[in-house]
């Protein structure tokens, strides 16, 4: 089977969410996938889109080479994406817990987890830089546009350290 697939120019986040489940569903070659998560991530809508999809749904491909490769392509987009995956969800869960619907604690859970799983496979030192930019901004409570993204999105005192300890643990089992 031929499979093509081609990322158009000003590529919109829904198209990026589009294209992205369309190709992991086919299950490419790595050739394939590395070219086409390449051209993904090197814009931000496409970085947006493919990790909304590949955080959050089941795929053959998460421990591919290609996939590996195409993400280490791009460093500074991705560990900054990384980095929001995983505070996001880790609030979320607290605030579904708080809610009564384990269900969708659940499911922020596990797009954490998958999120942790694809930092310690990537381990890049940028993605190190976020994530202790981040924790040092909530412990250290320092203004910058890390609490400038905590503000946005509203986190409280509890949501904050939650975030913080995750990030503590995620840095700590990094490999050396």
């Amino acid at each position: 089977m031929n499979l093509e697939f081609t990322v158009p120019p000003n590529l919109t986040f829904e198209q990026a969410i589009e294209l992205t489940h369309d190709v992991l569903s086919a299950n490419p070659s790595n050739d394939l996938l590395k070219t086409v998560v390449q051209s993904l991530i090197a814009t931000p809508n496409g970085s947006r889109g493919f990790f909304v999809v590949f955080l959050t749904e089941d795929f053959p491909q998460a421990d591919s080479p290609g996939l590996l490769e195409a993400l280490r392509s791009n460093p500074e987009a991705i560990s900054d994406l990384l980095t929001k995956n995983l505070a996001m969800p880790t609030a979320m869960a607290l605030t579904h817990r708080r809610n009564g619907h384990e269900d969708l604690a659940a499911s922020s859970d596990l797009t954490r987890s998958r999120t942790d799983r694809l930092i310690q496979q990537l381990n890049l030192p940028e993605i190190r830089n976020h994530m202790a930019e981040l924790h040092d901004t909530i412990t250290e409570k320092r203004t910058n546009s890390w609490s400038t993204f905590l503000d946005r999105w509203g986190y409280d005192d509890e949501q904050r350290t939650a975030i913080g300890n995750v990030i503590k643990t995620v840095l700590a089992a990094l490999p050396s």
